[in-house]
């Protein structure tokens, strides 16, 4: 398969797909036998197997090849040419069976790590590292951050978070005493087994998030459905997609069961431009209709991709937009819910459609207060915040030439969203004053029209009301104080949030950075 049928594969997986794309995905399903044997591989964590092994090889098969080069002169061709297949062939052996000192490792190993983020990590006495084999019974204890592992029979793919005691049981099971793990199980891995102290979660083909701690633990399934159980198999009751569960360590249970709502994040109807004068203003950008651009595959960021100079110039480099074809001027009215009529709204369209569009406000405003304060968020695709010329905040998706910028940030897999397997996203610690800032916000799509995103803010020290089921009610991050009507149209998306994903914000008069005079 070429790189253009590789990426529909992914972008489809993703839930980035456009409905051009879409199409000429099931022409391609529907005559190639190899993209849908590929698309079965790529929708469990099998891919992560094949990418580590052949790193494996290709670097073993490298060194071979390097020394093979040295002796050229005195070895004939056809030689050197059966001693690379051999030494590929090796390689791959050296994966599936390798070197006696590791066969008892690999035999036994039940799942392998693919990345850790955060303090080290500890399990059965040893420090556990990227790429390291787990085994029955290891204990895996973390202070903080997130290790994110895969299981090798039934491709589980698992992201635990800190403070974290888990033990790997099985390959069919975990044991949770501390900490937070989101788990997405393909069809082959039905069955796995989650235990805490309280409940049995029983997986029943889906993605669901459980915690555990000093009060007891919970669970929200993301996805499918789940069976939870009383560990002495006396009561045993169904949950499914939304469904959200406490269970006390003291015996107390409480469970609340979502609306069904559409899956899709409401978008604001109230129009995004005219500005005020005390309105924190921006422009859209986007390619012009006719305008021909070079891109290697379907999906390749090229809109943001021109735009770094200008993050990296402090947003100063005006030069780098001026090939671009602009909106209406635009107020900022918070990034929340959906976006997927922004370019129609804001005079960009017609426009080029599967380029992308982005939308950058820049201005002066004041703080509500002197401190230290974080953004949280996410956003399909682009979310760049910057303060005196210095991103502090990126909450973009993966595929976001943003990520090129190497801005740190945190990710939380066990607060839930519709769009970022990562879950939230949030910045480190900022120091304000008293005095005003520079604000610079980029938000945005690499190609179509399904696009949505949140941007809040917290202030250190602040006490916030919590959802039901624990997720801070963080306010969103506004620049003057919404009308009634937007009031109410925040209010309806709040509404949305807390039962279909258990996710929240709150509007804030006290939280708003106003636009200085």
């Amino acid at each position: 398969m070429n790189n253009d049928e590789l990426n529909l594969l992914h972008q489809y997986l993703n839930g980035a797909i456009t409905p051009e794309e879409l199409k000429l995905l099931e022409d391609l399903l529907r005559t190639s036998a190899e993209a849908r044997a590929t698309l079965r591989s790529l929708a469990t964590i099998d891919a992560k197997w094949q990418q580590l092994a052949t790193e494996e090889v290709v670097a073993a098969s490298r060194d071979r090849v390097t020394a093979l080069r040295m002796a050229r002169r005195s070895i004939p061709l056809w030689l050197t040419i059966s001693a690379i297949a051999a030494s590929v062939v090796f390689g791959a052996f050296g994966w599936f069976r390798p070197p006696e000192k590791r066969v008892g490792e690999i035999r036994h190993g039940i799942a392998r790590v693919i990345r850790i983020e955060g303090d080290g990590t500890t399990g059965n006495d040893r420090n556990v590292a990227n790429g390291m084999e787990l085994f029955a019974g290891e204990e895996l204890e973390m202070q903080r951050g997130l290790i994110e592992l895969a299981f090798r029979e039934t491709g589980v793919h698992v992201v635990a978070t800190a403070p974290l005691k888990l033990m790997l049981s099985s390959d069919q099971r975990v044991s949770l005493h501390e900490g937070q793990v989101k788990l997405v199980v393909p069809p082959q891995g039905v069955g796995f087994v989650v235990d805490t102290a309280q409940r049995k979660f029983v997986d029943l083909g889906t993605s669901f998030v459980v915690t555990a701690g000093a009060e007891g633990s919970e669970v929200l399934v993301l996805d499918g459905k789940i069976s939870v159980d009383d560990h002495k198999g006396s009561s045993a009751e169904l949950m499914h997609e939304g469904e959200f569960a406490r269970f006390g360590r003291d015996g107390k249970f409480e469970k609340r069961t979502p609306a069904h709502l559409s899956q899709g994040l409401p978008e604001l109807s109230v129009l995004a431009a005219s500005p005020g004068d005390g309105s924190f203003q921006g422009m859209v950008f986007g390619y012009q209709r006719s305008t021909t651009v070079a891109k290697k595959t379907l999906s390749e960021d090229v809109l943001a991709r021109e735009l770094l100079p200008l993050i990296r110039s402090g947003f100063n480099d005006d030069p780098s937009i001026e090939g671009f074809k602009q909106g209406d001027p635009l107020r900022f009215r918070g990034i929340a819910g959906g976006f997927h009529e922004f370019p129609d709204r804001t005079g960009l369209a017609p426009y080029a459609r599967k380029n992308g569009w982005i939308a950058w406000y820049q201005g002066q405003v004041n703080p509500p207060a002197a401190g230290r304060y974080r953004f949280w968020g996410y956003a399909d695709n682009h979310l760049l915040v910057a303060i005196n010329g210095k991103p502090v905040f990126e909450g973009s998706r993966k595929d976001s030439c943003f990520k090129n910028l190497g801005i740190e940030r945190t990710d939380h897999p066990a607060l839930p969203c519709l769009i970022a397997p990562a879950g939230f996203a949030c910045s480190k610690w900022i120091e304000v004053g008293n005095d005003p800032v520079r604000l610079d916000i980029l938000f945005g799509e690499i190609g179509g029209n399904i696009t949505s995103g949140l941007l809040l803010i917290e202030r250190e020290g602040e006490t916030y009301e919590e959802t039901f089921w624990g997720q801070p009610k963080w306010p969103l991050f506004l620049t003057e104080t919404p009308s009634t009507e937007e009031a109410g149209e925040f209010k309806r998306l709040v509404d949305h949030l807390e039962q279909r994903t258990m996710g929240s914000f709150s509007v804030s008069e006290e939280a708003v950075w106003k636009v200085t005079e």
